[in-house]
């Protein structure tokens, strides 16, 4: 399990410390009686960050704090690993998720400092064969509540002509998901740079914030919205099936998650009310906790 040290107290820390060996998903049950995004407006407002401005500040990265994903033998992610984030300073909200030996605290901190097993199973399912490669030649991807940015990253080595990476907190964003896009797609960038008049980078975006912030904002479209660990919380459901219909198409998740509601069958379920998408499982993992893979599609 991944264990932060977001500066704080010693005792905080070693209760912390003992907390992360039994955790999973995170119990959102004492948050039950809080009220909702829609009914207190209390979430961060999406907004773009400057991919410019990172790398005029970054440093190298000790290859020691990295890990490594091969989704496919000819596919390899690096990216940062936890001992990578120890020394960093985040912001109150994320500071108190630790604090409070949570990966989740409503409308404030959604976990994408950690890497969930299912960005690894869509991350192989859709390196799997050549025909899933072929898919992303020259396709506009959204790598949606990215975290690290794997997915986004593996979309743009197998032939994404464009990705944008969305994720809840900005700390999330220029201290992980920028990083590990520059430790992968430097190189593409200064041969693309070479060979053409564009920016590279101008296919490549950032945004932080909120979902229906997000698809009120921005009118992007995109030909696959990749997207793991999302549907934890029946609270967003409208707003991630809205963001679907807005700006449109592939789901992984987790069939349960431990002490938040939420799962595939019930986002199933609130598709169906919905009427306006076609599901289907195309991959199952029934050893150890059960997650599956689901392919969304307008009907």
């Amino acid at each position: 399990m991944f264990k932060f040290s977001f500066q704080v107290e010693p005792e905080e820390e070693s209760a912390s410390t003992a907390s992360k060996d039994e955790e999973t998903k995170p119990d959102a049950s004492a948050n039950d009686t809080k009220p909702s995004a829609e009914e207190n407006n209390d979430v961060y407002p999406c907004e773009e960050l400057s991919l410019e401005s990172f790398q005029t500040t970054k440093s190298a990265v000790n290859p020691d704090v990295t890990s490594t994903f091969t989704p496919a033998p000819d596919c390899t992610i690096d990216y940062l690993n936890h001992l990578a984030l120890l020394d960093e300073t985040f912001t109150d909200d994320i500071v108190t998720a630790e604090s409070d030996h949570s990966d989740l605290v409503p409308n404030r901190y959604e976990g994408g400092l950690k890497v969930w097993e299912c960005t690894y199973d869509l991350g192989e399912f859709l390196a799997a064969s050549e025909e899933k490669k072929a898919e992303f030649q020259g396709k506009k991807v959204l790598d949606l509540g990215c975290g690290a940015g794997i997915l986004g990253i593996e979309a743009l080595l197998l032939g994404a002509s464009c990705v944008h990476f969305q994720d809840y907190n900005k700390d999330v964003v220029t201290k992980l998901t920028m990083v590990n896009y520059d430790l992968n797609c430097r190189s593409c960038s200064s041969e693309s740079d070479e060979t053409t008049n564009e920016n590279p980078q101008g296919a490549v975006k950032f945004f932080s914030g909120d979902w229906g912030s997000f698809t009120d904002k921005y009118d992007e479209k995109y030909d696959l919205i990749l997207t793991s660990e999302t549907i934890y919380s029946t609270q967003n459901y409208a707003k991630l099936l809205q963001l679907f219909d807005r700006k449109l198409e592939a789901d992984a998740a987790k069939t349960y998650y431990f002490g938040v509601g939420g799962g595939v069958r019930l986002f199933e379920q609130a598709m169906n009310t919905d009427g306006r998408f076609l599901h289907e499982v195309v991959w199952k993992c029934e050893s150890g906790v059960k997650r599956e893979i689901v392919r969304i599609t307008r009907k």
